[in-house]
């Protein structure tokens, strides 16, 4: 049976059944600002390092039993957050095609659900169920909830569950996925929401980083996008942590590339990297006054032992805040304990972690001594502790649930009990209560009585200072022609902090950076700019207003119906590993594509190749169009090199499914995530024989959809039915038109050429 149509909620025999489809609001009332005390807002807690100022707590819990408050079987990965009485926790439902992910609001004192949110895993890499391993954030200003799904979506919901607005961020700014699921958690940082994920996004911001982007919490605009690091061998979800140090709001974290990095929080400007390890870095790093302490799971950097905990000095840090790597002689001291994604705790003076071993250690902060280490259990994955009145409470990856008191020189564990499934996010704290989230169900443990415990007082920004740049909102923008987007222009001083707002665009001087022969891609007004008719392109536009300059990045992406056969294109670029050859970039508009394929000539013909001299390109997945484009017929051609027992594979992506020719296994496959939704038919073709590809998809007014397609010889008449169909209960409503390749340890080139995208008839 699924969960869906289980019991929701457990307590005292009430049963509450889950609503089918988007949301049931048991409660529309307008919500004020949050009072932060008796709250956990996010994933780290109020203090950013996982601990707790309540007091009272329980020292020991069995199941049922006397501080058992209630459970839900909801399965999730990560820390649920807490506000003004209600837990919000991210999850997933279902098997197969009927897996969900979604946001749930639960009543805090008795699991009561009062609302939830779902929507469908596409076009991600997720596999083995690896889902809602990350956490909700809550504003303290607002109570409003956000929320990002394995594949990209960044959401924004009131306290209520009334959407107040979405980015897809695998679309608009090209966010890649991972087998490994991990999302990680927004931060809520004063107006912004900042995410963090590795993108290929446009022009200088096209090779894959670790990049982290801000939005307006209130409006979802684009404010700035950081690429701190270098190329990525991993994707890390840490949780940032903030601070203000020398005037300036300054966020760490650790990144994909193996570095801690250092960024303006107010202007995405990257202040500083230190190399710690060869491969990504997941645990979050954790502030004690003038040190900043990392772990890292894998190869150190600097030698080839495995993994280490280390402290940076921050001292005279960030200095004028230009971007550089740090000398080692920044480290303070290191240490020999492994955790790749476990993240550390400070409390009274020492800090907590759990190692990849299953072991619970305390460390001194100041000289990186281990006091003591106490094996809990068999392992430990992402799973870290949280302290509060004295007491550590340690979820493991077998399930296993321990309430301990640390002392200097020993660990007590005062209680243990066995939770259903496995634990893989970190417990939070809040009015008295603690809750841990299992793959089986979210559990609730302490007391009836609201024990609400002292937060952080907020730090006020300095006054900014003499201004020195322009800072244009949005920062990034994606338009269709004649879409119109209105421009708020401020001045920021050096530390970016902001010193004026609502600079009128109409005393701005706007310059359009393009090549002398490109038409105009933008026009603009006393408002904004507004993309010209029948262009498509990217462009960078500055602002100058008073000696001070900042700019605005454009893509603009043509509406339907479009076409695309190549011809128009000059080849003038020298092949640097194939002699003789010229070739050229395809549109710049054309998202994650243009440095994975390449414009060339093939009998006569100017066709799009997938390029074969970059292995780490060998499988691309591009957008040639707006997320929100719906109800669509897409026809390709297609033709890939190889021989009898191997060839490429290639096709496109259609409304958040995929639909392609795979050539080594003879097939015509339409999937969506590969272990959700993937079927497909046999298909014949040949190598070096061109085939024509069409693909549809229809979603009719319940929610339900078709995916259909055909392929044919290109030379011969189309087919009248349809080679496959594929019907999904819940189907992808919209999303951007794509190009898909994928040619196996670069052997053998794929082809396409003569893109149409028309609306449905």
């Amino acid at each position: 049976m699924s969960q869906r149509a289980r019991v929701k909620t457990i307590v005292a025999g009430a049963v509450l059944a889950s609503c089918l489809g988007a949301c049931r609001l048991l409660s529309t009332d307008a919500r004020g600002p949050v009072a932060t005390e008796g709250s956990w807002l996010s994933w780290r807690g109020p203090w950013q390092n996982g601990t707790s100022s309540e007091t009272d707590l329980f020292e020991a819990v069995v199941l049922d039993g006397e501080h058992h408050l209630w459970t839900l079987p909801l399965a999730g990965r990560g820390t649920p957050v807490v506000a003004e009485g209600r837990v919000y926790a991210l999850g997933y439902d279902g098997e197969g095609t009927e897996l969900e992910e979604l946001l749930v609001c639960v009543e805090a004192a008795t699991g009561e659900v009062l609302w939830e949110r779902r929507w469908n895993d596409h076009l991600s890499d997720s596999i083995y169920s690896r889902y809602a391993i990350g956490s909700p954030t809550i504003d303290p200003a607002t109570g409003d909830v956000f929320a990002m799904s394995t594949a990209g979506e960044l959401m924004a919901f009131t306290a209520d569950g009334k959407e107040r607005w979405r980015h897809s961020l695998m679309a608009e700014f090209g966010r890649l996925t991972f087998p490994n699921g991990r999302t990680g958690a927004p931060l809520v940082d004063g107006r912004l929401v900042i995410v963090r994920g590795i993108t290929s996004h446009w022009g200088p911001q096209g090779p894959a980083r670790d990049r982290f982007y801000a939005f307006e919490a209130e409006t979802g605009r684009h404010v700035w996008t950081s690429t701190p690091g270098v190329r990525p061998v991993d994707s890390s979800f840490s949780m940032p942590v903030l601070e203000w140090r020398d005037g300036r709001r300054v966020l760490y974290a650790t990144t994909g590339c193996g570095n801690v990095v250092a960024v303006d929080a107010r202007s995405g400007d990257p202040l500083w990297r230190f190399q710690l390890g060869s491969a990504g870095l997941n645990s979050a790093p954790l502030l004690d006054g003038e040190r900043l302490i990392a772990v890292n799971g894998k190869e150190n950097f600097d030698n080839s032992t495995i993994g280490r905990m280390m402290a940076l000095s921050l001292e005279g840090l960030p200095a004028g805040g230009a971007a550089g790597v740090l000398e080692a002689s920044c480290e303070l001291w290191r240490n020999e304990l492994i955790a790749f994604t476990s993240s550390p705790v400070l409390a009274e003076g020492a800090i907590y972690l759990t190692t990849a071993e299953g072991l619970l250690c305390r460390v001194d902060p100041e000289s990186g001594e281990v006091h003591w280490r106490e094996k809990l259990a068999p392992d430990q994955i992402h799973a870290s502790p949280a302290w509060a009145d004295g007491k550590l409470y340690v979820p493991m990856n077998d399930g296993s649930f321990h309430v301990v008191r640390p002392s200097e020189q020993t660990a007590e564990v005062l209680s243990t009990v066995q939770l259903s499934g496995n634990c893989l996010g970190a417990p939070a704290i809040a009015n008295g209560r603690v809750y841990v989230h299992t793959t089986a169900a979210l559990y609730c443990f302490g007391s009836d009585e609201d024990r609400a415990g002292a937060v952080p007082e907020p730090v006020a920004a300095p006054a900014p200072g003499e201004a020195v740049r322009l800072q244009v909102v949005p920062a990034d923008v994606l338009l269709r022609p004649g879409e119109h987007v209105d421009l708020d222009v401020r001045s920021l001083d050096a530390h970016g902090g902001t010193v004026a707002r609502g600079i009128d665009p109409v005393d701005v001087e706007w310059s359009e950076r393009r090549e002398w022969d490109q038409p105009a891609l933008v026009d603009f007004d006393s408002l904004g700019l507004t993309a010209e008719r029948g262009v498509a392109g990217t462009r960078v536009v500055t602002a100058s207003f008073e000696g001070l300059s900042g700019s605005v990045r454009v893509r603009v992406v043509p509406s339907i119906p479009f076409a695309e056969d190549f011809e128009g294109i000059e080849l003038s670029t020298p092949h640097a590993a194939e002699a003789g050859v010229v070739f050229a970039r395809p549109p710049s508009e054309w998202l994650g594509i243009t440095k994975k394929w390449e414009v060339r000539s093939l009998e006569g013909n100017k066709v799009l190749a997938k390029t074969l001299d970059v292995p780490l390109f060998q499988r691309s997945m591009g957008f040639v169009g707006h997320p929100a484009m719906r109800d669509y017929t897409m026809r390709v051609d297609v033709m890939s090199e190889g021989n009898r027992r191997s060839m490429s594979s290639a096709g496109v992506v259609h409304q958040r499914y995929l639909v392609q020719l795979k050539g080594n296994h003879q097939q015509l496959e339409v999937s969506s995530n590969v272990e959700r939704l993937k079927v497909s038919v046999p298909f014949r073709w040949k190598p070096g024989v061109w085939y024509a590809l069409e693909t549809r998809v229809d979603v009719a007014a319940d929610g339900s959809g078709v995916v259909h397609a055909r392929v044919w010889p290109r030379d011969e008449p189309a087919p009248e039915a349809w080679t496959i169909e594929v019907p999904h209960a819940r189907a992808h409503a919209n999303g951007s038109p794509g190009l898909f390749g994928f040619a196996p340890q670069s052997r053998f080139r794929v082809y396409l050429d003569n893109l149409s995208v028309t609306a449905n008839e």
